[in-house]
């Protein structure tokens, strides 16, 4: 099988180049094992697309562990010396919330169906989504108010969340550009309203801690997205949040 070396002492190898015959990739892997050891390499990776899955075993039971996946791949790495860095396993999951208040001093709320209570509207981050655009997309999907990202108020962790993972929750203001109700998530989402926020705040129907939230940040400026000119390029692609001045 092929592979390339990487600057941590380390390979990289190419699923594509795994054979399909299975004693063939058995006999692969153990070569692979050889090279490993007599070059003293620190570790070796390879991410398998779903296809390749009947491989998982091969590698596995030669001392490769699962390191991160997505829907349609797995990465596994193994570490020949043990204290060899491995780069991080994604720990967190991201989502927003999103302050809407209109002209009257209204909040926009929902109810997700299945619940009592109303909290704000927000989801999770999609896979390489930016929050100020995940968080436009959300409220448009579980209100259908169309809304302007102003800035992030606060934000707040959750340890254990989901999967395995802790989760990092954006409050974001938002200013509304329309008005109208349309709910499109309705599998999700079984009211969508208005409210006075004082009416929101005293209401002991709606969460203490989303209350108290919403108090404490309702009107703050917070950090606005800021635009550099040296952010370009492949990998500097990045949301760059500064304290409103």
């Amino acid at each position: 099988m092929d592979f390339e070396r990487d600057r941590f002492n380390g390979i990289i190898v190419d699923a594509a180049s795994l054979p399909d015959d299975p004693q063939t990739l058995w006999d692969a892997v153990e070569e692979l094992v050889a090279v490993i050891e007599h070059e003293g390499l620190a570790l070796a990776w390879i991410t398998l697309p779903i296809s390749k899955a009947q491989a998982i075993p091969a590698f596995t039971t030669i001392g490769f562990s699962f390191h991160s996946c997505l829907a349609d791949q797995l990465t596994l790495v193994r570490r020949h010396v043990n204290q060899a860095f491995v780069p991080f396993i994604p720990t967190h999951t991201i989502g927003a919330g999103a302050i809407v208040i209109n002209n009257a001093g209204e909040l926009l709320v929902i109810r997700e169906r299945g619940t009592t209570g109303f909290k704000l509207p927000g989801g999770h981050v999609d896979h390489a989504e930016r929050i100020q655009d995940s968080i436009v997309r959300e409220v448009l999907e579980e209100t259908g108010i169309e809304t302007k990202f102003d800035s992030i108020v606060a934000f707040t962790t959750k340890h254990p969340y989901q999967f395995g993972k802790s989760n990092i929750h954006f409050i974001c203001r938002m200013t509304p550009l329309t008005q109208r109700i349309d709910i499109q998530d309705t599998d999700e989402i079984e009211e969508a309203k208005w409210v006075a926020l004082p009416a929101y705040l005293e209401d002991f129907g709606n969460s203490l801690s989303n209350r108290q939230l919403v108090s404490d940040v309702a009107f703050s400026q917070g950090l606005v997205c800021t635009e550099y000119s040296s952010n370009t390029g492949m990998h500097k692609k990045q949301e760059i949040f500064t304290a409103a001045g």
